[in-house]
């Protein structure tokens, strides 16, 4: 195989090793030489041209005296630093968005423009899966069996709020932000679990993805019975109680509800997952590492582009010209929340998606709310080149579906809370400390005295 020596720059015939030949010749599966790659014992290589990983057949070749394959224990001591602790690296010839490169993950990818959860296309999933067989697939790495899925169903719809996590909701009060609801109820789920024999982790999962929404069953004053759940999912359980209406959820109103949580629900290595990861690497709990997730959340940079989407929308149906309310956003120098993605430059696909969707919501709903963000659309690209993202469908989809005012956000976490976990229970399974670097540009050295 001839490739450019990333070292000397000069073409070299027979160097360079494909995944599946470095690892026959180490003796090991496909996930074990990817295992030695994040832990910074093996570095790997990409084509000039597509993404196909090499690796150095000198390397491979020393790296054949260090790992013995029996029980995948190392035959003698690889240095400290790179053996337990995971060093940012920056993206080696890659022209695409910026960014390091800090762990490799199975979860999902964003290849040419396109996200894949496991490998599936997300707009596969988004028509011919529902919810909790996306959180399966996720967390475990394939397609769940029919009774895995009624036990995780079972477990949404017969959850109860603890006592403790119910105090909590009750001192941040009813009319405290959803997400921040949601924030709540964790560190009472932690305190829980070490006054308790330790749960498996899937079990620490399944607890998780069936508590959260609890802390919005009483947004509008009312408490979900058993018959008004019934055995229809998260879907079902959000629209019955986060909605200001008494009606029992329709049908096509579940299925659009559960393509916008898919939609939502994993995007590779983005702050709250990042920050959901370092803090599985240290160890703390699955609890913990969700929590640290919300909180990233909550940032505004990060998760408030659903809030602040939704007050445009309500400054636009008080009368603010669309072409105003975008000179506004000129002087604060500020993009148009719901608009650009450094991820996307053609556009977002599951934007895309939702806004499919919100065609097919419109045949329900009217298409007042529609129109209004196909306007919008319309003027942010004549005039900034952008398009819309994630956030700015899913919170045209929350409006026509009735959600209150506050409840999109809500509904981006509790779907991506799946992803969350999803890489949790990855970095536990293949684990050491996430401990970045940072280029110091401060003061020269001093001295005190």
């Amino acid at each position: 195989m001839a490739i450019r020596n990333p070292a000397r720059g000069d073409l070299v015939r027979g160097e360079m090793l494909s995944a599946e030949e470095a690892a026959e010749r180490l003796g090991v599966k496909l996930s074990t030489l990817y295992a030695y790659v994040s832990r910074g014992w093996l570095k790997s290589y990409r084509r000039k041209v597509g993404r196909q990983a090499l690796y150095r057949r000198t390397d491979i070749d020393a790296l054949r005296g260090v790992v013995a394959p029996e029980r995948g224990r190392r035959g003698r001591a690889l240095p400290e630093a790179t053996s337990w602790v995971t060093v940012a690296q920056p993206i080696n010839g890659d022209t695409g968005s910026p960014g390091v490169i800090v762990a490799e993950s199975a979860v999902s990818s964003i290849i040419n423009g396109r996200l894949f959860y496991r490998g599936y296309p997300v707009e596969e999933l988004a028509v011919g899966a529902n919810f909790e067989e996306v959180c399966l697939l996720l967390w475990n790495g394939e397609r769940a069996e029919a009774s895995q899925l009624r036990s995780l169903r079972a477990e949404i719809y017969g959850a109860r709020m603890p006592s403790a996590a119910a105090s909590s909701l009750a001192a941040v009060g009813q009319d405290a932000a959803a997400l921040v609801r949601l924030i709540a109820v964790m560190p009472s789920l932690i305190a829980l679990e070490r006054n308790h024999a330790p749960r498996p982790r899937t079990r620490q999962a399944t607890l998780i993805i069936s508590i959260l929404p609890l802390a919005l069953d009483q947004v509008n004053g009312r408490v979900l019975s058993d018959a008004e759940i019934g055995e229809r999912g998260m879907a079902a359980r959000l629209l019955t109680a986060a909605r200001q209406s008494a009606e029992a959820p329709l049908d096509w109103e579940i299925a659009a509800l559960d393509q916008i949580l898919i939609a939502c629900a994993e995007h590779e290595l983005n702050a709250s997952t990042f920050a959901a990861r370092v803090v599985a690497s240290t160890g703390a709990d699955l609890y913990a590492s969700v929590l640290a997730a919300l909180c990233s959340l909550s940032g505004p940079i990060h998760g408030g582009a659903c809030d602040r989407i939704e007050r445009m929308f309500s400054d636009l149906a008080g009368g603010l010209r669309i072409d105003d309310q975008l000179n506004l956003f000129e002087r604060e120098r500020s993009l148009p929340p719901g608009f650009g993605h450094a991820i996307y430059p053609e556009g977002d696909p599951r934007a895309a998606m939702l806004k499919r969707l919100a065609g097919e919501v419109a045949r329900h709903k009217g298409r007042r709310v529609l129109e209004l963000a196909l306007k919008i659309e319309e003027a942010v690209l004549k005039r900034d080149r952008l398009m819309p993202n994630l956030d700015f469908y899913l919170t045209v989809c929350a409006r026509m579906l009735d959600f209150p005012t506050g409840l999109a956000s809500a509904i981006f976490a509790l779907a991506r809370s799946a992803g969350w976990i999803a890489h949790g229970l990855e970095q536990y399974a293949d684990n050491r400390l996430i401990r970045p670097r940072m280029r110091y540009r401060g003061a020269p050295i001093r001295h005190w005295n």
